[in-house]
């Protein structure tokens, strides 16, 4: 592979996670500053899931991005868009299903007649 077209893999990989963190941003702050105590805790998980997603996303390029040497660009740049939107769904995932295991237990106990 060569350097233009794994910095172009790179390009893909940051814009396609960007993008997504764009778009969940502001819900994922409304539904973290509900389960947390307080702002900064909301702020600290927000910030733990871009991580998770971007770091994620940039390993799975470049551990499984590099196409064979005689692969043409478009089989390396449409691998790449793969492996990144692979990485932004595994990090959804994870921190979608944390969440609703708190949401969940909070419905739960919000609707259980209190015992006396």
């Amino acid at each position: 592979m060569n350097v233009e077209l794994f910095l172009t893999s790179l390009a893909i990989t940051l814009s396609v996670v960007g993008a997504a963190l764009i778009y969940l941003r502001a819900i994922t702050r409304r539904v973290l500053k509900e389960l947390c105590a307080s702002d900064a805790g909301a702020e600290f998980w927000l910030r733990t899931a871009d991580v998770l997603a971007l770091a994620g996303s940039l390993i799975l390029v470049i551990a499984f991005g590099g196409a064979t040497s005689a692969s043409d660009p478009v089989t390396q740049i449409r691998l790449a868009l793969g492996l990144a939107l692979a990485g932004v769904f595994i990090s959804v995932v994870l921190v979608s299903s944390n969440v609703w295991r708190n949401v969940g237990g909070t419905a739960a106990e919000s609707r259980a007649p209190e015992a006396t």
